[in-house]
């Protein structure tokens, strides 16, 4: 192992074990508190984000104003989603002890029970926090980018950032020096996103997604860096084929939610199936792509399919 990857391995260890804040937050937490956290963390979930910058992208402008905006965004999630994937295959830390458990989830009924338990834990690696690093990426940059007055912006992303990070530590799912590196990162990424797409071009965001979902399919060929591949090569690829035709494509509000209810079953059914089961590497890339190609496409079909009908 080079010396320079060795160093900052065990610089990693070392800061992820400290558990540093885990225990003051989560230990006598009220049990209503943390349902609360387990709401509050779904705002940098992927699913969630998948969820509304699809819609927003559909809908168009009637939603965040020029559908170059939400590309953008949605540039911003998918190199959140490479930058996370590629970081904890390349750490390999682990998670708090406990992160699979659920505290109190026997005392809450039926379906509230069933979504703390699956809201509320965590596998896998776990360094850096892919919710703070998200929420860093797509809160921020929504907050720096939208229109409306600056400072409530702002305070809203500020806020979202936060309470995301807060989360995951208070869930017990991450150390706090796992939401801290999160935050450092999104934050360096997002300047230089910000840079490179001061002119909202999502072409450039999108190939940077790709570099470095590549970089880390490279040192770890499984179905979680295939994925995270196969949806930025999909994403980039589309765009650089059509954007500038999607772009052009006209959606009002009433077509624009048309949309959105034939997209989310039709491209929802195959993000669920990545998001809850364990597909094969070569699978997961394929459906990957195809889903977020899917969600690039789907305006300039709609209007070559109403000129045509």
């Amino acid at each position: 192992m080079a010396p320079g990857r060795d160093s900052l391995r065990r610089a990693g260890v070392a800061l992820a074990t400290r558990g540093a804040g885990v225990e003051s937050l989560v230990t006598g937490l009220p049990l209503p508190l943390l349902v609360a956290f387990a709401v509050v963390t779904q705002l940098g979930d992927v699913w969630f984000y998948f969820l509304t910058l699809a819609t927003a992208f559909w809908v168009g402008e009637t939603v965040l104003g020029d559908r170059r905006q939400t590309a953008f965004l949605l540039g911003c999630a998918l190199t959140a989603l490479a930058l996370s994937t590629t970081l904890k295959g390349y750490f390999g830390l682990p998670r708090p002890p406990g992160a699979t458990v659920a505290t109190g989830a026997r005392q809450l009924p039926g379906a509230l029970g069933v979504f703390y338990a699956d809201a509320a834990t965590a596998d896998g690696t776990g360094f850096p926090s892919g919710h703070a690093l998200g929420a860093m990426l797509v809160w921020g940059g929504a907050a720096l980018t939208l229109d409306g007055d600056r400072r409530t912006r702002l305070a809203a992303g500020t806020a979202v950032v936060g309470l995301v990070g807060l989360s995951r530590v208070a869930l017990g799912v991450h150390y706090l020096v796992d939401v801290l590196a999160g935050w450092a990162i999104g934050g360096v990424a997002l300047v230089v996103l910000l840079g490179i797409g001061a002119d909202r071009s999502p072409g450039r965001v999108l190939s940077v997604a790709a570099l470095v979902a590549l970089a880390g399919a490279v040192t770890n060929f499984d179905a979680t860096h295939l994925t995270a591949l196969g949806a930025t090569l999909g994403a980039r690829i589309t765009w650089g084929a059509v954007g500038g035709d999607i772009l052009r494509a006209p959606t009002g509000r009433r077509s624009g939610l048309l949309l959105t209810a034939v997209g989310l079953p039709l491209l929802g059914g195959p993000f669920a199936y990545l998001y809850a089961a364990d597909p094969p590497a070569t699978v997961a890339f394929a459906v990957s792509g195809l889903v977020t190609a899917g969600v690039l496409v789907l305006p300039l079909v709609a209007d070559v399919v109403r000129e045509n009908v």
